[in-house]
């Protein structure tokens, strides 16, 4: 066997110790980095926890030096990024903001919250079907975060799908049992549909678990009102409307006015009302729900000044000319009452009431003929009409 040339082994050798030493070199170079990597990783999450607590005591010029310096060392934290977005939102730099979520939904397309922020940028600029696309994605990855569901009825709401928003609410209530942000859009949803009974039970059940919140308390007063349940939403409102930032609510006095006409207490009903048209002077509506409690107590004098302003304000409101009519009326006044409801019922042309109040106005002037013209015309829009039926049969056309 022929040995190996003793310059062949040590070239081999070299060879070989050189590529050792490189490979040694190489490793520890990418330990190095690696450990470089994972100190800036470090650091970079101490300097998130201060920018996050500079973000909650609202110093957002801090928090910005404080994420742009940690972000500098950890450009792939998805927490950086996603607290870098929310400062974005705060000073209006969506477009920013945007570019920060999109970097944080790419490393983490788990986290919800990327989705909601995505959410709420859409929703700022006002396309109502992509906000609403990904506070889905936030609310499927996070099904309990309240806030993320929330936002979704908001933009069904949004997009004119007060059912599907109703719906969706519905399926999680039981889940968020102990919810009363839940409860109270239910009810308000169920209001607007005019389930009134079911909204009040619903709104009761989150007064229930947030008893000091008032905004809860007022819709709840309200759906009382709109329910018919008038005793209830007068204790109510009586209460909402001793409080500081609702005793100035010339809607809330309206609505207590109207309860307790419907309760038979008239003279607190005009007091009510006088308050409502002093928060409101340039309300139609006030004027004439004061003249109506006026006119319950024979008050004329205010009777007539109420509805002089209504129709001043509103002179289309049909309501107020056929109330005019009605308070000629009791003064015996026909000359004047005719007038009035013949202007009611030009400017309400289906109102049956009108046609009829005219009619008999003219036969209380001793024109018969005429008045059953207005009876006829009021049973033709509505054949078995209470009122114009009875006038009708009441006609003596003999005399």
């Amino acid at each position: 066997m022929r040995s190996v040339p003793f310059r062949f082994v040590t070239v081999a050798f070299v060879l070989a110790s050189l590529a050792s030493v490189a490979g040694c070199g190489s490793m520890k170079n990418e330990q190095k980095i690696k450990a470089k990597q994972e100190w800036n990783s470090a650091r970079a999450n101490v300097l998130y926890s201060l920018a996050k607590d500079q973000y909650a005591t609202g110093n957002f010029d801090k928090s910005r030096q404080t994420v742009d310096e940690a972000l500098g060392m950890d450009p792939q934290n998805v927490g950086l990024r996603i607290l870098s977005a929310k400062l974005n939102i705060e000073q209006g730099r969506l477009e920013n903001a945007e570019g920060d979520l999109k970097l944080a939904r790419a490393t983490a397309p788990k986290n919800a919250e990327a989705d909601y922020l995505t959410g709420v940028i859409y929703q700022r600029w006002q396309k109502p079907q992509a906000a609403f696309d990904y506070y889905r994605a936030a609310s499927e990855k996070a099904p309990s975060e309240l806030a993320y569901v929330m936002a979704r009825a908001e933009m069904l709401v949004a997009m004119d799908q007060q059912q599907q928003a109703l719906v969706l609410l519905q399926e999680k209530v039981t889940y968020f049992e102990h919810s009363a942000v839940i409860r109270d859009a239910v009810g308000q949803l169920l209001v607007q549909q005019k389930k009134y009974k079911e909204g009040v039970d619903m709104l009761r059940q989150a007064s229930i678990l947030a008893t000091d919140d008032m905004s809860i308390r007022e819709h709840l007063a309200l759906a009382m009102f709109y329910a018919g349940q008038y005793r209830e939403a007068s204790d109510a409102l009586t209460r909402l409307t001793k409080k500081d930032g609702y005793d100035d609510r010339a809607d809330l006095f309206a609505a207590l006015g109207e309860c307790q006409l419907n309760l038979g207490q008239y003279r607190d009903a005009r007091s009510t009302f006088e308050t409502a048209t002093q928060l409101s002077p340039s309300s139609a509506g006030m004027w004439l729900s004061h003249a109506k409690a006026a006119m319950q107590l024979n008050d004329i004098k205010r009777a007539d000044v109420s509805l002089k302003k209504a129709i001043a304000l509103a002179p289309e409101n049909s309501e107020a000319h056929l109330l005019m009519g009605y308070m000629r009326l009791r003064q015996n006044d026909l000359a004047a009452a005719l007038p009035a409801f013949k202007k009611a019922a030009a400017l309400d042309q289906n109102d049956t009431v009108s046609l009829c109040m005219v009619g008999y106005a003219l036969e209380r002037m001793g024109k018969p003929e005429q008045a059953v013209q207005y009876y006829s015309k009021a049973l033709r829009l509505k054949p078995n009409d209470e009122m114009a039926t009875k006038f009708m049969a009441s006609v003596n056309l003999a005399e």
